[in-house]
């Protein structure tokens, strides 16, 4: 018996370009039974066709998830109507916490330099930058951890991408830091305690992290006109069959159908007006929400 191939559309977080889209087709090709993938960014979904009795959801989210990404399978259904994944509120969640820490974290980097500073501060250099230490940890811990997850996920397969260079470069800057201040001593006596970058590590995440939120943001209002694009076709077309008018599926409409539309309804399919007057709303075509007569 002849297998039936199915086609699952699931919903992918963490893709932020091309190479991520290529990456995640490329992985789920591979796998058997797998016939074609398909990755949206814009709608950050994967449309996958398989053989049900080779390959199967959960084996997908696997290795979606060691190539550095999570393919979201819970409560799945065989349909191209699932909900895209929107990571916006986490990514955006992220970037307010790592405004609130980078901030102080970079102004009082800039002042402790300065001698009057450290003349009316009753605080030491080394107070200071065990100060400077916990904010740039509360960033790096908390709001840069997508980097560093991805990063090594991508280094296992001995592959990099962005994520790799913004992990290698911040927490360089972190670790070179949090030895200076917490044990000084594994160093030479050229190195002061002047010589620490967490402003330098939690400024790259925080900008980052904007130009996530900002890209992610022009995604999710993308989708949300595609999703309401889309929720304007109609779902059944009232067809003319057995000597009487029947609410069928669009997609049990055949050729040479006739189908009735009445004042104020969508016109479900294309096709030619045989007999009848009435406005057409076009908006599926146009864009222009006034009916023409």
């Amino acid at each position: 018996m002849e297998t039936k191939i199915q086609t699952l559309t699931l919903p992918i977080e963490g893709m932020t370009c091309a190479s991520c889209v290529a990456r995640v087709e490329k992985v789920l090709t591979r796998i058997d039974g797998v016939e074609k993938t398909t990755v949206n960014l814009a709608t950050e979904k994967a449309t996958i066709k398989f053989d049900p009795s080779k390959a199967s959801a959960e084996q997908m989210a696997k290795v979606v998830e060691e190539a550095g990404y999570k393919l979201v399978v819970e409560n799945i259904t065989l349909t191209d109507n699932s909900k895209p994944s929107d990571g916006y509120d986490k990514l955006k969640k992220e970037f307010i916490l790592s405004v609130i820490f980078a901030i102080p974290v970079i102004i009082l980097s800039m002042v402790s330099m300065t001698e009057w500073f450290m003349e009316i501060s009753p605080l030491s250099m080394d107070a200071v930058n065990k100060l400077l230490f916990l904010g740039a940890t509360v960033v790096m811990v908390v709001s840069g951890k997508r980097f560093f997850t991805i990063a090594w996920k991508l280094a296992k397969h001995f592959e990099a991408d962005m994520n790799t260079l913004v992990a290698v470069g911040t927490g360089v800057a972190y670790l070179f830091s949090s030895i200076v201040v917490l044990f000084p001593e594994w160093l030479p006596a050229s190195v002061d305690a002047m010589d620490v970058y967490f402003d330098t590590a939690v400024s790259i995440i925080t900008l980052i992290l904007l130009g996530k939120v900002l890209e992610a943001r022009a995604k999710k209002r993308a989708s949300d006109a595609m999703r309401n694009l889309m929720s304007i076709q109609p779902k059944t077309a009232r067809v003319f069959r057995n000597n009487e008018y029947t609410d069928v599926a669009i997609n049990d409409v055949a050729k040479n159908d006739m189908i009735l539309v009445r004042p104020g309804e969508k016109i479900p399919v294309d096709g030619i007006i045989e007999k009848g007057e009435t406005s057409i709303d076009e908006s599926m075509m146009t864009g222009e929400s006034i009916p023409v007569a």
